[in-house]
């Protein structure tokens, strides 16, 4: 008969506070409801606390049968699995300590980027709540203690994740000073270009179709980061055009938009050789109105612009971007002659749309403020994401509930999905489950989980498990849950 070590016994403890050595108040509590006659309470505390504790089914259906029967056996077979028990808590420990303390060593805590980037990371696979998340990693440090692995660098991982929260960790206090001071500094600059008029009539401004095309961005685009992207991609290869400048300028002064701003401060980014987050930012400040500064928004801005500035055609090519029938028109300077404006102004225009352009035609352009647009909004495909909405609940589960009880419904689903069977000793099998487990722990709060495009769902089929979705997982996991 195995016994449990001090260590074991110490971990156990930290897990379930109230837990008995010689004895377990769930399987107590059971056996009373039954005898009550509450079968449903019973039946829920056996599928839950009682199968998350003791997985192996002939293992607890003896726990259970020595406990029923008075059978002296019953302490034996407790201390055995409470052994078995405290082995799988130290094995997901030991794991989740390393995870989270992989990269605290290399981050350079003067570096805002990395520190924000790491912190952000840490907290996606933590909790979604951000003083949950101090909780969490505190109780790490204690496990790391107790186990005697990587202890120095869990209390530096917990301390990151405390300075991050409380808004204490003074490089990103210092770059969030510097966009503050940016910010204003661009302020200024909007100001002194609205006191610039110039010294022609406006009004006299007329835009053809292929110049709004240049300037405007889809209507449909909605989210800010989106709206930050979509300018960059419709300016950065028009920075050097002089005739777009001075496009962009009459517009802008006409229909009192920021196109002009936005598009000098990709101008002077890339005349002047700034860093793309540089540029991406001085377009943020003419994008909003006040001080704007979302972490996780920010993150997405830099990811996104790589994906998308990867794809971008090289100067002198305009991408093109399908766009709704326009808001209003961009530049062409009137003819002064009178004759051609009374011309025009007698001329009736045929509203143009999407699917028939019309040829040469000139718009006059209304006087009122045409909406600056804004992008998509991403739909979320975290693995908490997919617990919403096939539960069909408002809140994210508990991140610790969902990881103490999904791995029989690991097990089960893998058990359907062999397209290869495992010999006995191969050990396939537990690390398919392993597999499975890491991916919907790292993933559980990221946006942009894809199995079925990773690298992980090409490894389990080397393992001999066909799983191209995993739904199924989730699904089983609710189904067990019950």
């Amino acid at each position: 008969m195995r016994t449990l070590s001090e260590m074991q016994q110490r971990i156990l403890k930290e897990e379930y506070p109230n837990l008995s050595l010689d004895s377990d108040s769930d399987v107590e509590r059971y056996f009373e409801l039954r005898t009550n006659g509450r079968q449903q309470e019973a039946l829920d505390l056996y599928n839950g606390r009682l199968k998350r504790k003791y997985p192996d089914d002939n293992q607890r259906a003896l726990l259970m049968s020595y406990y029923r029967s008075r059978d002296s056996r019953f302490r034996e077979m407790l201390g055995e699995s409470l052994v078995s028990l405290a082995d799988r808590i130290i094995a997901r420990t030991t794991y989740i300590i390393k995870l989270l303390t992989r990269d605290i060593e290399s981050v350079n805590m003067r570096d805002a980027y990395s520190v924000i980037k790491l912190a952000e990371g840490l907290l996606s696979v933590i909790s979604p709540d951000r003083y949950v998340a101090i909780a969490f990693t505190e109780k790490y440090v204690r496990y790391a203690k107790s186990l005697n692995i990587r202890h120095a660098q869990m209390e530096k991982t917990a301390e990151l994740i405390r300075q991050y929260v409380t808004d204490t960790i003074e490089s990103v206090e210092d770059l969030k000073k510097e966009r503050e001071a940016r910010r204003k500094q661009q302020v200024r600059r909007q100001y002194q270009h609205k006191n610039q008029q110039p010294n022609f009539d406006l009004s006299q401004i007329v835009f053809n179709q292929s110049d709004i095309a240049r300037i405007l961005i889809p209507q449909t685009i909605t989210r800010t980061e989106d709206i930050v992207i979509a300018y960059c991609l419709k300016y950065w290869n028009l920075a050097t055009d002089a005739a777009f400048d001075k496009t962009v300028f009459l517009y802008s002064r006409k229909y009192k938009t920021r196109h002009n701003e936005i598009f000098q401060a990709i101008k002077n980014g890339r005349i002047h050789g700034w860093k793309d987050e540089e540029i991406l930012n001085a377009v943020l400040a003419n994008v909003v109105s006040g001080y704007y500064y979302n972490i996780s928004g920010d993150l997405y801005l830099q990811k996104a612009w790589a994906r998308a500035k990867a794809g971008l055609l090289p100067p002198g090519t305009q991408v093109q971007v399908a766009l709704p029938p326009p808001a209003a028109p961009t530049a062409t300077a009137v003819s002064k002659r009178k004759k051609a404006i009374h011309k025009q102004k007698k001329q009736t225009v045929k509203p143009v749309t999407p699917f028939k352009p019309q040829k040469s035609v000139k718009i006059e352009t209304h006087r009122s403020k045409p909406v600056l647009p804004q992008a998509p909004v991403m739909t979320p495909n975290s693995i908490a994401d997919i617990i919403k909405k096939m539960t069909g609940k408002t809140y994210t589960v508990y991140k610790e509930l969902f990881f103490r009880s999904v791995r029989p419904s690991i097990r089960n689903t893998l058990a359907v999905s062999v397209v290869k069977k495992a010999t006995l000793f191969d050990g396939r099998q537990n690390a398919a489950e392993e597999l499975v487990y890491t991916f919907l722990f790292e993933h559980y709060n990221d946006p942009y989980q894809k199995w079925k495009d990773s690298p992980e769902q090409v490894q389990l089929l080397e393992f001999g498990y066909r799983l191209p979705e995993i739904e199924p997982i989730i699904e089983r996991w609710i189904k067990d849950s019950k």
